[in-house]
C-alpha cells in the first residue's frame, strides 16, 4: 500500500457516520491488519488521522502485534533522540504518551 491508500482509509473512517465506538473498533482492527503491510507504519499516528482519540497504551493493549509495533517505534525514537538530540514524541506501552 502507498501513503495515499493509508490516507484514503483514514479519511473514510474520520468521515464515517458510525458512532464513536464503532469507528474506534474498526480503526483499531484495521490498524492491526495494516501493521503487517509496512515496517514503518505508525498505528498511533494513523489512528489520530482517523480522528480516533487513542493513547499509545490503548493501541498497545488492542493486540500483541500493535504492542510490538508501538514498543518498536518507542525504542527507535529514543535511539534517534539520543543520537541527534532532536526531541520526538515518545510512545510507551506502560504509561501515557510523553513528549520529552
Amino acid at each position: 500500500m502507498n501513503r495515499g491508500n493509508y490516507e484514503t482509509l483514514a479519511a473514510a473512517i474520520a468521515d464515517s457516520d458510525a458512532d464513536d465506538r464503532a469507528r474506534r473498533i474498526l480503526a483499531l482492527d484495521l490498524a492491526d491488519a495494516l501493521t503487517v503491510t509496512n515496517q514503518r507504519f505508525d498505528p498511533v499516528r494513523w489512528l489520530r488521522q482517523c480522528d480516533v482519540p487513542v493513547t499509545p497504551v490503548e493501541v498497545a493493549q488492542w493486540s500483541s502485534r500493535l504492542a510490538y509495533r508501538v514498543k518498536h517505534i518507542h525504542d527507535r525514537r529514543r535511539a534517534c533522540e539520543e543520537r541527534t538530540g532532536v526531541r520526538l514524541e515518545s510512545y510507551s506501552v506502560t504509561g501515557p504518551a510523553t513528549t520529552r
